[in-house]
């Protein structure tokens, strides 16, 4: 009896109706997914079976979306979902539902900020970079950037991991090493309290460690379908072996994270920076930054270009104040 119960409550559940997008096109055509985003006269639609197709919106007959979405035409802003009425296309919100031609909307995306998230989100990626060359000099070079976000109603925390090598005949000359985790707790829709620690190594600069530990306040002026852009600041404690001598400073920390998606999210533009204010006048500032674009191949891969700058005002005697790295290399979702 109890496995009968449980087999009839398993086969309702499986059979509960799946909720998706619909889009039927003009040639009769009908597709299911998620709709994504709109712009460039493009609708992105994702889907179980061939991942995220971009569709011609004068291709479009008839849209309905479950969620809403701020939508962007010449009659100006509205928030809410695609549906049809009657046979006319309509976009329905709290108001009374407006008719919408679908070939003048500008652009159409859903809000990610963490007050109006529904459900936690959870993305990784690493991005991978080598070199090797032989001949008058043998060299080897590699990269990795790793990031991982994990969004949670009103919280949000990222990891990043950043490891550069390289050796040119035999001999080391690169080594770096940055570990990273900003934590935000949204107390308005854009406002969040922010908390930050970092270890960094570059031996080669003859920095052994350096840790830092902060606290400040910060602002996401946008997360949507497009990209997002967010900065913060606060007040840090950093501890430094340099050099094999232990300094301990305070800073003030200023961090930017920009990130935009073009053409259907075939491409991606990013920027990362930190930036700390040591006011001992041995040391000055410090700013590291990431800065690239990638490519999408397919929904898990994608070629990368990137830039990562390391730059001191005051580094240890002997070393240079910026440390550039160019990286070409393929990055991988999971």
């Amino acid at each position: 009896m109890k496995y009968r119960t449980f087999a009839l409550i398993f086969s309702c559940v499986v059979s509960l109706p799946t909720w998706a997008d619909t889009v039927l096109l003009k040639n009769g055509d009908r597709m299911t997914g998620t709709v994504d985003s709109i712009s460039g006269g493009r609708l992105l639609l994702n889907t179980d079976y061939a991942g995220h197709v971009p569709i011609k919106l004068d291709a479009i007959a008839e849209l309905e979306t479950e969620a809403e979405f701020d939508v962007f035409s010449a009659a100006g802003r509205v928030n809410g979902r695609f549906a049809v009425t009657g046979g006319e296309q309509q976009l329905i919100s709290d108001r009374t539902p407006e008719p919408i031609d679908l070939t003048l909307v500008k652009t159409a995306g859903q809000s990610n900020l963490a007050l109006t998230r529904l459900a936690p989100e959870w993305s990784s990626r690493a991005d991978l970079a080598a070199k090797f060359e032989n001949g008058n000099a043998d060299t080897e070079q590699y990269s990795a950037l790793v990031e991982s976000i994990l969004k949670r109603e009103n919280v949000q925390h990222s990891v990043s991991l950043l490891i550069s090598n390289e050796k040119a005949e035999e001999e080391t000359t690169k080594d770096e090493f940055d570990l990273d985790y900003l934590y935000k707790r949204f107390l308005t829709e854009k406002w969040y309290a922010s908390g930050n620690a970092e270890y960094f190594e570059d031996t080669l600069k003859d920095v052994d460690s350096r840790i830092t530990l902060g606290a400040g306040i910060g602002y996401q002026f946008w997360d949507d379908s497009f990209g997002s852009l967010s900065t913060d600041i606060g007040v840090s404690y950093v501890q430094e072996d340099i050099d094999g001598e232990d300094e301990t400073n305070p800073a003030v920390r200023w961090g930017l994270e920009y990130k935009r998606f073009l053409f259907s999210k075939k491409m991606e533009a990013f920027h990362r920076q930190s930036v700390l204010f040591i006011p001992d006048s041995d040391r000055g500032e410090v700013l590291e930054s990431s800065s690239g674009v990638r490519y999408a191949l397919n929904d898990r891969i994608d070629a990368t270009a990137r830039v990562d700058v390391n730059h001191e005002t005051e580094p240890a005697p002997g070393n240079s104040k910026t440390d550039v790295t160019y990286n070409l290399g393929v990055g991988i979702k999971f």
